[in-house]
């Protein structure tokens, strides 16, 4: 028996609390891990697992020995990336999470170059809006955009990219409704809100005598910035969006943008990582490359083509 395969099989079906999980993730089956386990047991002489066929369950044997399992695992996965970073050579599966309309809108664009650059590492990227656990999930990155002031965390969370939001609207919606000449003037609007867990129905705008925000309501909120695009292109309102977003729809001018004297907030790009003593080179060199990438596909201005 391979105890530190063992070991590893162990601790997936303790993080995610089933076999069968446990099996797809690793790409083996259910027959397997449940063989693991039992040699795991018979190995070590006691039982780690309480298993029904409706529940499961860690004995206190078993979850002393899950974490002595993950200090190992991650003294032997550190023990290679120390030779990986000596040898300067990227390789191995890198699991990165990320939120998924910058996923779809800008990741996707960067993995291919990334990989026709490091063809020794293979991605799995998963596109998710929900929060994850790096750690119990299996990811060695996630990317997200969020407010630049971060809770704290015992990850690492490194700033790659500001991410610029910008009011806008169609052109027929403002010629039948006007144009708000100042922030207050966006009460009278309907605004389509893309909920941040910060600023819902609060819009943030400044210029050079200060900082002004602005209680804004409307007839839809939406956690998907995409569906907010679609009732924004439909006529329906004003709403406040990252660059990424509307950039193609401002440079074909089905989108006008508003109040050119005053700058929205902006949002942040973190890459998030467990904190290590050695960080994989292929969490390094991707961090590295998609902030470079970064600076160079992602739009920072757009022109003002509204009526002042």
């Amino acid at each position: 028996m391979d105890v530190l395969s063992a070991m590893s099989v162990f601790v997936r079906v303790v993080d995610l609390k089933s076999f069968s999980l446990a099996a797809t993730e690793l790409g083996i089956s259910s027959s397997s891990v449940s063989k693991q386990i039992s040699h795991l047991e018979q190995h070590v002489g006691a039982r780690l697992l309480q298993r029904t066929t409706r529940r499961l369950s860690v004995t206190e044997v078993g979850a002393a020995y899950h974490e002595k399992c993950q200090r190992i695992l991650a003294e032997v996965d550190e023990a290679e990336n120390l030779v990986s970073q000596l040898q300067g050579k990227p390789r191995g599966v890198l699991k990165i999470n990320c939120n998924m309309t910058f996923g779809q809108l800008l990741l996707a664009k960067a993995i291919p170059e990334f990989m026709a650059a490091y063809p020794d590492v293979q991605l799995e990227v998963a596109l998710d809006d929900s929060d994850v656990e790096l750690l119990r999930d299996g990811f060695d990155l996630a990317l997200r955009i969020t407010h630049p002031k971060l809770p704290d965390s015992s990850l690492i969370a490194r700033e790659i990219a500001s991410i610029p939001l910008f009011l806008c609207a169609t052109p027929d919606y403002l010629a039948q409704h006007g144009y708000p000449q100042t922030p207050d003037a966006l009460k009278q609007h309907n605004c389509l809100v893309f909920m941040l867990a910060s600023n819902t129905n609060a819009w943030t705008l400044t210029n050079a005598a200060g900082s002004q925000t602005i209680q804004v309501s409307g007839d839809l909120k939406a956690n998907n910035s995409l569906l907010v695009l679609q009732a924004l292109l439909a006529h329906r309102g004003v709403a406040n969006l990252a660059s990424f977003v509307i950039e193609q729809y401002v440079n074909q001018g089905q989108l006008e943008l508003l109040l050119p004297g005053y700058e929205a907030e902006r949002l942040s790009l973190y890459a998030v990582y467990p904190e290590r003593k050695y960080v994989p080179p292929k969490v390094s060199l991707f961090i590295e490359f998609f902030k470079d990438w970064l600076e160079k596909n992602l739009q920072q201005k757009l022109n003002h083509q509204c009526l002042v």
